[in-house]
Formats: structure tokens, C-alpha cells, sequence
């Protein structure tokens, strides 16, 4: 699975694997799993986690580095969560605003048969038309929205044929600055860098980012309650365990 299609939890399990071994500490997966989602937690403080991270690291390997030498890999470990929650923010907020750019769209009267009904000359003069009205510089633009009745002496079917000319352009320049629209989102999909995207909602990546922090205070500290019965729990196992070999290996020796 390549990196960009991988889920930002997985790519910090991946990164908190890589940072451990990198320093000859080997972390089972469930340890590093569980590590990564206290560290995603939004409601603990930063010094929490580290502190959290060096308890439950203590608990699963035989040495265990200084506090100088363990605690600038957890930093980096809570900086790349960082890192990843906001690319994960934002792609979401992309991926909403396309699902609601299409929902406009696939409201609105069939661009391609309205444009597909005009010969290439008039396509070229309506574009000219509506480019002259959004400047204003002929009557009919979108500051000059108005509906007059027929000039005097005129007859029914020269009001209704001007009627239905008026509504055929308003639908024409209507399909193209749809179809402008698609041009340009389609342009924006080929930009790679989210920080280039002209039309990131940064609004709605605030919004995301404030709803996980609501939703994960209200259990942080169960959850950082529960980690830590677990750890208790773990090590009272490993004394246990290593009590055990000990008297076992004293009965062994008064035997001999």
C-alpha cells in the first residue's frame, strides 16, 4: 500500500516501529498500536504522552534507554501525529467540498447538450456575450437583472420569440460558466501539494479538528486510566513470571 493511500493511523504505527528500531528496541505490534492511538489522543497534554509512551515502552522491553536518549524519539513520534492529523484533516475537507462542487453541479441543466446545440460560431459569440455582460459593458449582465414587457406595437409572437431568445441565453451562459467551473476543478485535481489547492476550506479543516478534540477529551482520561491499569497489570505479570522462574530455579538447584 503505497503512503498516500495509507491511513494516518497506520503511518504512525509505522513511523513509532521504524523510530524504535532504529534504536534497538524491539516493540510488539500490539504495544506499538496501542501507543499510537495515546498518542492520537487530543485530550492529553503533551507531556502526558510522553510520559505515557516511556511507561508503557518500560513495560515491554528488557533495557530500557535514559530518559535523554528515549524521550527525543517520543517527541518526534507526538510531532509526525501531529503532522499526520493535519494532512488527514484536510484531505477530508477536500474530499468534502468535491462531493459538495458535484452535488451543484449534477443539479444543473446538461452543460455538454446545452453547448453541444450551438455551432461553433455561435458558442464563440455567446462567449463573447457573456464576457461583455460580466463587465457590464452591455446591457442584460448580472448587476442588470430586469424583466421588460414588449415595446409598444409589438405583437404576441414577437414578445414571446424575444421572451423564449432571452431565456435561451441566460441557459447559455449558464452551461458555460458551468463548464468553466469543470475546467478548473479539473486543473486543481493535478495539484499534488494540498497547500496549493485554491479552493481548501481551511474553515471546515478547524471545524473537523475541533470535533475530534470534543469527542476524544470526553474519554481521554478513561482511556489514559485504562493504559495505565493495563501497564500495572502487565508488570505485576512480568514480577510474577520472573518470581516464579526464580523459585523454580531454587528448587531445581536444592535437588542437585
Amino acid at each position: 500500500m503505497a503512503d498516500d493511500e495509507m491511513p494516518a493511523g497506520l503511518m504512525l504505527e509505522r513511523f513509532i516501529a521504524d523510530k524504535f528500531a532504529a534504536m534497538s528496541l524491539c516493540v510488539p505490534s500490539d504495544d506499538v498500536e496501542m501507543m499510537a492511538r495515546f498518542v492520537e489522543e487530543d485530550g492529553i497534554e503533551r507531556e502526558d504522552k510522553v510520559e505515557g509512551v516511556r511507561g508503557m515502552l518500560e513495560g515491554v522491553v528488557e533495557t530500557m534507554p535514559s530518559e535523554d536518549a528515549i524521550n527525543p524519539a517520543i517527541d518526534a513520534i507526538i510531532d509526525e501525529q501531529s503532522r499526520l492529523a493535519v494532512i488527514e484533516a484536510e484531505a477530508e475537507a477536500r474530499a468534502a467540498a468535491e462531493e459538495e462542487k458535484e452535488e451543484e453541479e449534477n443539479s444543473k441543466p446538461g452543460v455538454e447538450a446545452v453547448l453541444a446545440s450551438l455551432t461553433e460560431e455561435e458558442l464563440a459569440e455567446a462567449r463573447k456575450a457573456a464576457l461583455l455582460r460580466q463587465y457590464a459593458y452591455v446591457e442584460g449582465g448580472p448587476e442588470e437583472e430586469r424583466s421588460e414587457g414588449p415595446p409598444r406595437g409589438a405583437s404576441k409572437e414577437e414578445a414571446e420569440a424575444k421572451k423564449a431568445a432571452e431565456e435561451r441565453r441566460k441557459l447559455v451562459e449558464e452551461a458555460l460558466r458551468l463548464d468553466s467551473r469543470k475546467k478548473k476543478y479539473r486543473k486543481q485535481q493535478t495539484i499534488d501539494d494540498p497547500l496549493e489547492w485554491n479552493n481548501l476550506n481551511r474553515e471546515k479543516v478547524q471545524a473537523v479538528a475541533a470535533l475530534q478534540r470534543t469527542a476524544h477529551a470526553d474519554t481521554a482520561k478513561q482511556r489514559k486510566d485504562r493504559d495505565k491499569a493495563a501497564l500495572d497489570k502487565q508488570r505485576a505479570d512480568q514480577a510474577k513470571a520472573k518470581a516464579d522462574r526464580q523459585k523454580k530455579a531454587q528448587k531445581q538447584e536444592r535437588r542437585g
